[in-house]
């Protein structure tokens, strides 16, 4: 009898410990490119919110500051605390492979904002997003200038590959008209793309239009249109931080095509939990595009901050 009861409460034992570890808080772990705009701080602000209505629910964040070997070794890290999911916005799609394939070997489920070629991923926020929002911007840019004139592209210094899908929507958007790419420059920093612009108002004294691939660049491209006094020159890109909206609001940027960085945070947060809690996961969840003008730009602000 003593043996079957010593069995018995081994048994119950092992179970309690399943129970225990099965009802184990989830940890959601945050592979962020950079944290110096506000696209981020309110994707990390929406994935917390929506995180938090998980009983226990917690975030970790790391900021891997533009630096596509810190972002690899802060992906290594959350691994190696074992998180429970990953969520990652990248800041260089092919530099953090290995640290994906290291999630996928140890069983942690990956989210990705925005597309990641060649990764394996639960799912995907916005796989579309890039190259719309290149498009959007790229429309609002040939509208602006009636179908012709020169303009100037400003991108980043190396491949990546949404703003390569950016890029390849805006020149969807410019086909079949007589708008001419006069210059074709680089830069992340906001002073550097301020010089850029400037020194291309320069040598293009009747350049029509500028094209950028992300907020830095259009706050430092628009800083320089103020400066040189150039407000006819037709400035597009996208994203719609608070700095670009103000800029819009005065004038010295045309439009934008915005990013809902809410809607990603939410849908990346809901995709990590329905995967651990067994639920129904798509593999790519769309976010529309918006575009934000001089004559939207107050109602747009509240729409894409919640503010």
């Amino acid at each position: 009898m003593f043996h079957f009861r010593a069995l018995w409460i081994a048994a119950a034992c092992l179970l309690c410990v399943r129970l225990s570890t099965a009802a184990e808080p989830y940890r959601i772990g945050v592979s962020m490119h950079f944290m110096r705009d506000d696209y981020a701080t309110a994707v990390i602000q929406s994935i917390k919110k929506t995180v938090a209505t998980q009983p226990g629910g917690s975030v970790i964040v790391t900021d891997a500051n533009g630096e596509a070997s810190k972002q690899l070794t802060d992906l290594e890290n959350l691994v190696a605390q074992r998180v429970s999911a990953i969520i990652v916005v990248p800041i260089d799609e092919k530099a953090i492979l290995t640290g994906i394939r290291r999630a996928n070997a140890a069983a942690i489920p990956v989210i990705a904002i925005t597309h990641i070629p060649n990764a394996t991923v639960v799912s995907t926020v916005a796989s579309n997003g890039d190259f719309a929002n290149g498009k959007a911007s790229g429309e609002l840019l040939r509208e602006r200038l009636k179908g012709q004139g020169k303009i100037a592209v400003i991108d980043m210094p190396y491949s990546l590959w949404r703003i390569d899908e950016r890029e390849r929507g805006l020149k969807d958007a410019l086909a079949g008209s007589h708008i001419e790419i006069v210059a074709h420059q680089a830069g992340t920093e906001q002073s550097k793309i301020q010089d850029i612009v400037a020194g291309i108002l320069i040598a293009h004294p009747d350049l029509a239009g500028i094209w950028c691939s992300f907020s830095n660049q259009i706050v430092g491209a628009a800083d320089a249109l103020r400066q040189a006094g150039k407000r006819s020159v037709v400035l597009t890109g996208i994203d719609a931080d608070h700095a670009i909206i103000e800029r819009i609001d005065k004038g010295w940027v045309s439009g934008t095509a915005a990013q809902l960085p809410r809607e990603h945070g939410r849908l990346a947060a809901e995709a990590a939990l329905n995967q651990l809690n067994g639920k129904p996961v798509q593999s790519v969840y769309e976010v529309s595009v918006a575009v934000v003008t001089q004559a939207n730009a107050r109602d747009m602000e509240r729409r894409i901050w919640n503010e």
